[in-house]
């Protein structure tokens, strides 16, 4: 598995994943209330306030991430919760993934593309062979999520194969390998090499800040910034400064402020 380090970034331009902090209690405790979420989900109802605190706590600090990796979904360019999916290694080679949305973000497909990153990273940085699925028959949304974000789900009905609040239940499962994700396997994300200046441009775009407000930070002319920004579009294959971000922070190139 990948070294433990700030946990990663991930993003296709549309939604974005991030490690949770704590402002997200709230919509957390709300997305799990929803009455849908507890009819799919094994979360303990009613959920309550100590529940989720217990749930971020671990999930927040970068050390202890690892042991539970779990992100945010956000809608780019909101940083609001809108979900979270997670993953659950086995040590052998696989692990399973499990996720929710919110009600206020469902309806746009971004449960498949979360989930299509989600695979896609521990496939090409875990190395691992297979990513697993599971639901409980009936949960058609989440089947068409996993179907869509190209997870091979079978036909056969796993008969009392999840559990669900110490009750068996039927499940739907399917999995996704690299061969499904048309990507080979490797280490981590391809390293790219910047210069120390357009290093210092790409910080300062992570910040939020404006090219005429790099320029005069760094002494440099607005020209002068705007190639620089080229020039990290290019290196990074970003279509935007938002993707130029994602891209650096999976790289280790920059970091979120």
């Amino acid at each position: 598995m990948a070294d433990r380090g700030s946990p990663p970034v991930l993003s296709d331009g549309v939604v974005l994943l991030r490690p949770p902090i704590a402002a997200d209690r709230e919509d957390l405790i709300a997305t799990v209330r929803d009455p849908e979420f507890i009819r799919w989900t094994d979360v303990p109802a009613p959920y309550e306030p100590p529940m989720a605190d217990a749930f971020l706590g671990p999930r927040i600090d970068p050390t202890t991430w690892w042991d539970s990796p779990y992100w945010v979904i956000t809608v780019v360019p909101e940083d609001r919760f809108c979900g979270g999916i997670d993953l659950r290694p086995d040590g052998a080679g696989a692990a399973a993934v499990g996720y929710g949305l919110s009600p206020w973000a469902q309806g746009h497909g971004h449960m498949a593309r979360a989930l299509r990153l989600v695979a896609t990273w521990a496939i090409t940085s875990w190395r691992l062979e297979v990513v697993t699925w599971e639901a409980l028959v009936g949960n058609t949304a989440s089947r068409r999520s996993a179907e869509s974000a190209g997870f091979r789900v079978h036909d056969a009905v796993l008969r009392r194969h999840a559990v669900q609040r110490g009750r068996r239940a039927d499940a739907w499962v399917g999995e996704i390998t690299a061969e499904d994700l048309g990507t080979p396997r490797r280490d981590r994300f391809t390293r790219v090499a910047l210069t120390r200046r357009e290093r210092e441009v790409l910080d300062l775009i992570a910040a939020g800040h404006a090219n005429r407000t790099i320029a005069t930070t760094l002494k440099l002319s607005e020209h002068t910034v705007k190639n620089h920004v080229r020039s990290i579009l290019e290196k990074l294959q970003a279509h935007s400064r938002v993707d130029a971000v994602v891209k650096g922070v999976q790289a280790g190139l920059t970091r979120l402020p």
